[in-house]
């Protein structure tokens, strides 16, 4: 199996993450940097079981208190804020954003793929705005000038490899691109497998029994041996792992040579 690059889509396409988003859009109510305090939206501070909604990045970094833990493993220092969840006020936030990306491309170039999370093809946009990064670096500066609020965009040719840049390059440097020419460079040497879109630990763990550690050697393995193990779901993962795009796009996209 092999792809002919050559016949896939060739967009522009943004993949746009509000960094943090609950915890951020607190952070700016309260007159706080976003990227520098720390602060944990917690649904109910009365119960020590209550879930962290969200953490703000430094709080990440610096206590390691991710989205998803619990009261309890907060430390009791008193750089930590706790803040109740404003969800009415996230999802207005949310829709202000999307307004802000109308500024740049039609309603039908939008796709939201969640409150913090949005895709959008700006192929017609190019003439008037510029290049792909050029209109990321425009949008992002929008964002932070008017809603203090950061953000992360992966560029790619289609939705896939524009939410992989995103995961795996861009939300460290701030913006980054991907082509096909990158998937060979940087995709396939991603391991654990489950640093990918797309590959939760069980899956993660049924490839490792199959001898397939990176991504790399997922793209290389045989298709029909993917499809026998894993149905339709063997051709997903084949297809992301040479970046052809979302189940829905590929199919047309693909021929078997010998």
């Amino acid at each position: 199996m092999t792809v002919d690059y050559s016949t896939l889509p060739q967009h522009k396409i943004l993949c746009i993450d509000m960094k943090s988003f609950y915890a951020s859009c607190s952070a700016v109510m309260m007159g706080l940097d976003p990227l520098e305090c720390h602060l944990a939206v917690v649904g109910d501070q009365e119960r020590q079981g209550s879930i962290v909604l969200a953490a703000s990045p430094r709080l990440k970094k610096d206590f390691g208190i991710k989205t998803g833990a619990r009261l309890f493993e907060i430390p009791k220092d008193p750089r930590i804020i706790l803040a109740e969840p404003k969800m009415a006020t996230y999802i207005r936030i949310s829709t202000e954003i999307t307004r802000l990306f109308h500024r740049y491309v039609p309603k039908e170039a939008i796709h939201t793929y969640s409150v913090d999370e949005s895709f959008i093809k700006i192929d017609g946009a190019t003439g008037l705005w510029g290049d792909a990064f050029t209109i990321a670096r425009k949008i992002k500066d929008e964002l932070e000038r008017e809603f203090q609020l950061p953000c992360a965009i992966g560029i790619g040719p289609n939705m896939l490899l524009a939410k992989l840049c995103l995961d795996l390059e861009a939300k460290k440097k701030g913006i980054a691109e991907w082509t096909y020419e990158d998937v060979e460079k940087k995709l396939w040497k991603v391991s654990p497998l489950s640093e990918m879109w797309g590959i939760g630990r069980r899956v993660e763990r049924t490839l490792n029994r199959m001898g397939i550690f990176t991504v790399g050697q997922l793209a290389r393995y045989d298709l029909d041996k993917l499809e026998a193990k894993f149905g339709v779901m063997g051709n997903q993962l084949y297809h992301h792992a040479v970046g052809g795009g979302f189940i829905r796009d590929w199919r047309p996209y693909y021929r078997r040579t010998n």
